[in-house]
């Protein structure tokens, strides 16, 4: 069978126009809004892949010299790109990047996703340390993996404005995201217990990273079972067999 296509993703998004009356207003109604925020730019990239993907409002010139803020063509593009994803991961992705391309798929008129499988790094994060900060930047230089691309307010303003070199500035700092982003998802993955699993896929090995290095390590005690448990020795991750026996399992559960 084939391997599971994980996809990871980051999207960059507009500011919303409005009309205030004053720079200390603390409440700008929905009426007020005369620009909806949209999506710039989507980068993405297949893991085990080098090869990191875009597309941006730039990408369809036609569109973009009509309505400069229509990202219509991003949306299309990238809802097709997951309809090829077993599994998809970002960084505040359930709460923000996945809930704000369904919004504007749906503003578009275009079709439901399908259920994927998702993975949040920064849920993982949260659960299952105590970082300082758990902003992707902040988590990538504390665990040595690099940073993201410095940028200013003033970029996104320019956006906003149709200015063709900041919209292509926006998708260097979307695809540093993306490789930000398989970093830290490497280093977190051994924690990850929603991971999806390779024995889905006919695959043996360690149900997340594959390896065949793997030792085992005791036994697991659950409510009311005993689990023979294993641990992989490349990722660090840990796992249990599904059935009660000493040899490594054809079958298991990570835990």
């Amino acid at each position: 069978m084939s391997e599971p296509r994980i996809l990871l993703y980051d999207i960059e998004t507009s500011h919303n126009l409005a009309a205030i009356f004053s720079m200390y207003d603390e409440l700008t109604q929905h009426e007020n809004i005369l620009q909806e925020r949209y999506v710039i730019s989507v980068s993405w990239k297949w893991l085990d892949s080098p090869k990191v993907h875009s597309v941006s409002v730039l990408d369809d010139p036609k569109l973009f010299k009509k309505d400069p803020n229509n990202d219509l063509h991003v949306l299309k593009t990238f809802c097709k790109v997951l309809l090829e994803a077993d599994c998809i991961v970002g960084h505040n992705s359930d709460s923000f990047d996945l809930r704000m391309l369904e919004g504007r798929a749906l503003y578009h008129g275009l079709s439901p996703l399908p259920p994927i499988t998702s993975i949040d790094t920064l849920k993982v994060a949260k659960k299952r340390f105590r970082f300082n900060c758990n902003r992707l930047d902040y988590i990538g230089q504390f665990l040595g993996l690099g940073k993201k691309i410095k940028t200013s307010n003033e970029l996104w303003l320019r956006v906003l404005r149709g200015d063709r070199a900041a919209i292509k500035a926006m998708v260097a700092y979307n695809k540093q995201d993306v490789l930000l982003l398989e970093k830290v998802f490497l280093k977190l993955r051994p924690y990850m217990e929603n991971h999806l699993s390779r024995g889905l896929f006919g695959k043996t090995g360690c149900p997340r990273c594959g390896s065949h290095s793997v030792q085992s390590r005791g036994t697991h005690k659950a409510v009311t079972r005993t689990y023979q448990r294993f641990q992989c020795q490349k990722c660090g991750g840990w796992f249990r067999s599904l059935r009660n026996e000493s040899s490594y399992p054809q079958e298991f559960r990570i835990i």
